[in-house]
């Protein structure tokens, strides 16, 4: 069995959880995400114990003699929520304290384990100034250490490119869903045209902003180098209380613009900094921005 990325403990909470999304909750998908029901365009998924009033025909007979316990087949429709998480792991994602990389694995990892125990298929695609690895969608609770294996893998490197990445992502997908994308969005080629070509294919968008407080809050520092880990770019300089307070003036620029966009465009922003912890983000946060319910 591999090694769990998540507590046990903390898995048994999200079990309350599942992923929000505007075509499931209007009716466009006609299937259940969870049921035990059966014809043509059903997929069997799992087993759950049999209870008063599901249908005996789909009792397992063969569990029956082993376990002498009932239990009945789960099916869902192919047409359920498909969910698929798309990763920043370029080098500026190592920093911060836990690092914004592995900040990010975790929540990939709780959102895809929400999205698995209600059945919605699932996918992870990292990036860099390239589409990197890629885990292809897959249903069921059967698929949880799978995917945890897969994020426990994934490590920082090389410089980003937003834009050529998620356009690449959205070009070579056939059918949409909802992609979360967590990122830093530290790119000078920007992030716009990314996110709207997942928006021009159908994708739901979640972008989830994650940032280090020292990017917030820089200390005040003498005869510093300021050092671009993806370019390698150095720059040395003091940082005063007049430099901090004209950086934070472009920092919530940044943040106001990306918002506008994000609320114009119809996509679910949500910035974090990885001193939260991912309880309160998950629990609070996410579905105070109607992420998760």
């Amino acid at each position: 069995m591999g090694k769990l990325i998540l507590e046990e403990k903390f898995l048994r909470e999200l079990d309350s959880l599942r992923l929000l999304s505007k075509k499931v909750e209007s009716g466009h998908f006609q299937g259940e995400r969870r049921g035990s029901r059966a014809g043509s365009g059903l997929e069997f998924i799992d087993y759950q114990p049999y209870q008063v009033g599901d249908d005996y025909r789909y009792i397992d007979w063969h569990l029956f003699s082993r376990f002498e316990q009932l239990f009945i087949k789960l099916f869902v429709e192919e047409k359920d929520l498909r969910v698929h998480l798309l990763i920043d792991k370029s080098f500026s994602m190592s920093t911060g304290v836990p690092s914004k990389i592995e900040y990010a694995k975790k929540l990939a990892a709780a959102l895809g384990y929400i999205a698995l125990v209600n059945f919605d298929r699932v996918g992870i695609t990292s990036f860099t100034s390239c589409l990197e690895e890629s885990l292809p969608p897959r249903r069921g609770k059967l698929q949880i250490l799978e995917l945890f294996r897969f994020l426990e893998k994934i490590s920082s490197r090389g410089e980003t490119n937003f834009n050529f990445c998620l356009n690449k992502f959205a070009s070579r997908e056939r059918k949409s869903g909802v992609a979360i994308v967590i990122s830093d969005l530290l790119d000078e080629k920007g992030y716009q045209e990314g996110l709207l070509s997942l928006r021009t294919r159908g994708w739901e968008i979640s972008l989830i902003h994650i940032l280090e407080e020292r990017e917030v809050n820089p200390p005040e520092e003498k005869g510093v180098v300021l050092v671009d880990k993806e370019t390698h770019k150095r720059i040395e300089t003091e940082v005063t209380p007049s430099t901090i307070k004209l950086y934070q003036k472009a920092l919530e620029d940044f943040f106001k613009e990306i918002e506008n966009f994000c609320e114009y465009y119809q996509i679910k922003y949500l910035r974090t900094l990885t001193s939260l912890s991912l309880s309160s983000l998950i629990f609070r946060n996410l579905r105070r921005k109607k992420v998760l319910k």
